[in-house]
């Protein structure tokens, strides 16, 4: 397993707000491109993630694997391709970033908007994905969702 992710304040938080946001980095040593691609193409998508439908900024996701049952409703907000996305997942904004320097991409997610509490169960999920796209991107198998749940404890 990765690198676990960081439960942060949300930044845009007033005051009383107890929200809480999951920050994680990743990094691989491969063109910004082509993690791109891996995060967004639905051919890649599929060797990694599952099956998607859909077009013009919404879609659906099958998972192949993972805490949840499928399907997975993505709508697009922000895309500025090859560095920034956001996306509304099943209601919930996700923040994706990518950067190169020199031979190394750096991936930033951001999973905005949560109460605190919600960080235990949502926090894991999110590292298995990107444990997922790594290991798609370096290719090695595929994690499998069981070795995940017990991560809830390292997010509260």
């Amino acid at each position: 397993m990765s690198i676990l992710g960081e439960v942060r304040p949300e930044h845009d938080a007033t005051e009383g707000d107890a929200r809480v946001l999951l920050h994680y980095l990743r990094s691989y040593r491969q063109p910004v491109l082509d993690v791109w691609s891996a995060c967004t193409s639905r051919s890649q998508l599929e060797r990694w993630l599952g099956a998607v439908s859909g077009g013009s900024g919404n879609y659906t996701i099958e998972p192949v694997d993972g805490p949840v049952a499928g399907p997975i409703a993505v709508r697009v907000e922000h895309c500025v391709a090859p560095h920034e996305l956001v996306v509304h997942i099943d209601g919930c904004i996700v923040e994706l970033r990518l950067s190169q320097v020199g031979v190394v991409t750096n991936l930033e997610l951001v999973r905005r908007h949560l109460c605190h509490p919600e960080a235990s169960a949502v926090g894991p999920r999110w590292q298995y994905l990107l444990d997922r796209l790594t290991a798609y991107l370096e290719y090695r198998p595929l994690p499998c969702w069981a070795d995940y749940p017990e991560l809830a404890a390292e997010y509260r």
